[in-house]
């Protein structure tokens, strides 16, 4: 035998060998897969499963238990996972107590009729103390000799009628009871004038004043 027939049945035999080894390891079974290591995640149980999904109401009971008492979850339901979430549910705050305002008793003029005469202070005139006193005005005018357009000052001595007859027209220029920021330059005289038939006396006694002495900016309490 030559070495060239040698060689050849030489490769017949390591083929054939190859091919029984290949033929031995197709009859292992193929649908059998890796085992699983004790480290990997567990898979639900399928007593857990409803059809072709997993029933996750357990799981939502569960985290409902760890959860604190003041905190409520909704498990979702299986059948109709597409439900609409429920709204929370808006509580109302108290209200605290409302402030109340503290109620001011306005002093009233002493019953009587007007005095018998009346001495003008600085920014009064006849109309003034006319509407103050509620007396006629023509007759105001007329027992001192003075008409619409007569000068008067401050210091001058005005007779009041006294013949009851009242003051024709409205008395009052501004409505009060009223507050009363004072301005620079302002008297308890001025200030009675522009409201018509409010006494500067009046004004001292509800605000309590102790002087004559007005702070501009300061609020007063008109009756």
């Amino acid at each position: 035998m030559n070495r060239t027939t040698a060689l050849r049945i030489f490769i017949i035999l390591v083929l054939a060998g190859t091919l029984m080894l290949g033929l031995s390891a197709c009859k292992l079974p193929a649908s059998k897969g890796p085992e699983t290591s004790s480290g990997s995640y567990p898979v639900p149980e399928a007593s857990q499963q409803s059809g072709s999904g997993i029933d996750v109401s357990s799981f939502a009971t569960q985290t409902a238990q760890a959860l604190p008492s003041f905190v409520t979850v909704t498990p979702v339901s299986s059948q109709n996972p597409s439900s609409s979430p429920v709204e929370p549910v808006a509580t109302s705050v108290p209200a605290g107590p409302v402030p109340t305002e503290t109620s001011i008793v306005y002093v009233t003029a002493t019953p009587g009729g007007p005095p018998e005469s009346y001495t003008l202070a600085q920014g009064e005139y006849p109309y003034c103390i006319a509407r103050r006193f509620n007396v006629d005005i023509n007759e105001l005018l007329s027992i001192n000799g003075l008409s619409s357009n007569s000068y008067t000052y401050a210091g001058q001595v005005l007779m009041i009628p006294q013949t009851g007859n009242p003051f024709v027209g409205e008395r009052a220029l501004k409505p009060h009871p009223d507050y009363y920021q004072i301005k620079s330059g302002d008297t308890l005289n001025t200030i009675a004038c522009s409201y018509g038939d409010v006494s500067p006396d009046m004004i001292a006694l509800q605000n309590n004043l102790q002087s004559e002495s007005l702070p501009a900016g300061e609020v007063l309490i008109i009756p």
